[in-house]
């Protein structure tokens, strides 16, 4: 997390709760060291924020991936309506935001960005659900449903990339980092030198 977050000049503070998030240890944790994570990158568009869920960039493509999980054993029914209704056997039924309309995007600014760094990475675009099911048959053909029944397979599948960090996969991170937001600091010992610097230039004839 420390790695993640400063630069040999600045650093950022850390919210507390991306500690605790199970989401990103996840990511962190399990999968081979030569992935890279964007973790809810927030990406400036046309003077515009605009918050994205997951970017996992491995040796050989690059994942845009939303959670679709709540109760375990919850099942998600599918539709091209803008919500979708969860059911859990415990609970009475709720509608969810359509999660297609989540990675549709992502998948848009990652391919948009890609296109204008010249990256060529392929782009898979995922819904991911580790704890529950999901029933849609009429799932678009450039979308992955990865639900309780298929997940485990996708998942180890990934975590047996060996390769190692590939120029296209570093160039692809890259391109994404130019547009994310970033709340940083100059860290103080930077600062300090800066500040010298400036006082010997105004004491200079």
């Amino acid at each position: 997390m420390k790695w993640g977050s400063s630069t040999l000049r600045e650093k950022s503070f850390v919210d507390q709760s991306f500690f605790l998030d199970e989401r990103l240890r996840f990511f962190l944790q399990r999968f081979p060291d030569t992935f890279l994570v964007l973790y809810k990158p927030i990406f400036l568009l046309k003077n515009a924020p605009v918050e994205v869920d997951v970017i996992l960039l491995t040796p050989v493509d690059a994942w845009c991936i939303t959670f679709l999980e709540a109760e375990e054993d919850s099942a998600f029914i599918g539709s091209s309506d803008r919500f979708w209704v969860r059911r859990h056997h415990k609970y009475p039924d709720k509608k969810v935001l359509n999660p297609l309309l989540a990675v549709n995007r992502m998948g848009n600014i990652v391919s948009q960005l890609f296109e204008l760094y010249e990256v060529n990475l392929p782009i898979k675009k995922v819904v991911l659900s580790r704890n529950g099911y999901v029933d849609y048959p009429e799932t678009p053909y450039d979308i992955d449903i990865l639900d309780k029944r298929t997940y485990p397979e996708w998942f180890e599948r990934m975590r047996t990339i060996s390769s190692p960090l590939k120029a296209q996969q570093l160039k692809g991170a890259q391109a994404l980092l130019e547009y994310c937001q970033t709340t940083s600091s100059i860290r103080p010992e930077w600062d300090t030198d800066n500040n010298q610097a400036e006082g010997k230039g105004h004491a200079a004839p």
